[in-house]
């Protein structure tokens, strides 16, 4: 079953283009699959119902994954024995009964401007650290990047004269984005210290950890809670936050849910409609403004 997996695993990597994060998820996902049919005394896919899918799905309900988590387990699925179909390797498709479990939505959590504004200007420091942290955290900001997309910028997707930076998304899909001025300059003037990063280890990465290799989502995440500690702001602050805010602030100043949509590389607009909510500020100041009543 294994090999078989693996197989998977090159179509969808070679074939299919998925990025690494979602190759990484898919592979710990169909290790802890194995792990329960071994458990299970099951050896092949032909072993494999309905009944032994959802045996696997309850015990995974039972250790209080997230929904999303379990979303994620059950698509891996789906998209193995589609794969399984088309190469011959079973004749019945029992992941194709399995159904979704509901995401609960929550709203996303969204900054102040005042509290984006506190911490970028925490960052005071002209050296080459505070620099890279001050402009990272920037343009996750200016630009809505998630975290995966700002690690994985080189120095050439990073256009200084028109003010925009090209980022590689989902699904291998490019999009330019606007970087604002702030963010522009604050790159100019990192790129101007960038070398003092030891070696550089042979790419263009656009950001550096100390030892000249490229910074990692979780360093990302790192650098931002101890900016966001030293504040004392909220505690559920995130590289993903700054998406959040970058596209609620947008929207409350006019912008055009389609245009924010293309840069925030949504293929569905239905996603990007999340953002429309309003904080109960914004909703008591559009009632009083237009409800003739109020």
């Amino acid at each position: 079953m294994k090999e078989t997996i693996d197989g998977f695993i090159r179509y969808i990597r070679y074939e299919k283009a998925y990025s690494e994060n979602t190759l990484k998820a898919y592979s710990e996902d169909f290790e802890s699959f194995l792990q329960f049919c071994d458990e299970a005394g099951i050896s092949g896919f032909g072993e494999i119902d309905y009944r032994v899918l959802m045996n696997y799905l309850t015990e995974l309900s039972e250790r209080r994954l997230k929904a999303s988590s379990l979303e994620r387990k059950v698509a891996s699925l789906k998209s193995l024995y589609k794969y399984l179909i088309r190469e011959g390797l079973v004749r019945k498709n029992p992941a194709d009964l399995l159904s979704s479990p509901k995401k609960e939505k929550r709203l996303p959590s969204v900054m102040e401007k005042s509290e984006v504004l506190d911490l970028i200007g925490s960052i005071s420091g002209e050296d080459a650290l505070s620099l890279r942290d001050k402009a990272m955290i920037t343009l996750l900001y200016a630009s809505g990047l998630r975290v995966s997309e700002l690690t994985g910028l080189d120095i050439h997707d990073v256009d200084y004269t028109q003010g925009i930076v090209r980022v590689t998304g989902k699904g291998s899909k490019e999009r330019i984005i606007p970087t604002g001025e702030t963010a522009r300059a604050l790159l100019v003037r990192y790129m101007g210290l960038r070398n003092e990063f030891g070696p550089v280890q042979g790419d263009h990465a656009l950001f550096l950890t100390r030892l000249g290799k490229r910074i990692s989502d979780r360093m990302i995440r790192y650098i931002l809670n101890s900016y966001v500690d030293k504040l004392a702001l909220r505690k559920n602050i995130h590289p993903h936050t700054l998406r959040h805010t970058f596209a609620t602030h947008l929207l409350e100043n006019g912008a055009n849910i389609r245009v924010i949509q293309e840069m925030l590389g949504h293929s569905s607009l239905s996603t990007t409609q999340i953002y429309t909510h309003l904080s109960p500020e914004k909703l008591k100041e559009s009632y009083d403004k237009f409800h003739p009543h109020a």
